[in-house]
C-alpha cells in the first residue's frame, strides 16, 4: 500500500504548485518588456490551479484582475489606493486600468482589550 505522499494525485499537485509559482515570477519578471506573454503565464497558472484543484496563493490572487483575469504590475497597469474609515476599518481598493474594475480588500480593526 503506498504511502499518502506518493498517491498520484499528490505528485500531480505538488507538480503543478511548483510551476504555477514558477510562472508567476516570471510573469512579474517579463511584464514590463512584454505584456502579452505575462498575461499569458498567467493564463497558465490559472489552468494548473484549476486543473488540478489547488488554491492560488493570496499573495498572487490578489495580482490577477477578477474581471479581466490580467496581470497587475503596480504603477503599470493597476491603481491602489488606501481608504480609512472611522469606526468601519479600512480597506484598499485596487482599480485595473484595462478594465476600471476596483477591488477592495477590508483590513479587519484590531481590537482594544479591556
Amino acid at each position: 500500500m503506498p504511502k499518502g505522499n506518493q498517491n498520484p494525485k499528490n505528485i500531480a499537485k505538488k507538480i503543478a504548485n511548483s510551476r504555477m509559482l514558477y510562472l508567476f515570477q516570471k510573469a512579474h519578471e517579463v511584464f514590463p518588456k512584454n505584456k502579452y506573454l505575462s498575461n499569458r503565464y498567467i493564463y497558465f497558472a490559472r489552468r494548473y490551479a484549476q486543473r488540478t484543484k489547488i488554491k492560488i496563493p493570496f499573495e498572487w490572487k490578489k495580482r490577477i484582475c477578477p474581471k479581466c483575469k490580467m496581470f497587475l504590475y503596480p504603477g503599470m497597469n493597476y491603481r491602489i489606493r488606501i481608504h480609512s474609515q472611522k469606526g468601519k476599518g479600512s480597506h484598499l481598493s485596487l482599480t485595473c486600468f484595462e478594465c476600471d474594475k476596483t477591488t477592495r480588500y477590508f483590513i479587519k480593526l484590531k481590537r482594544k482589550k479591556k
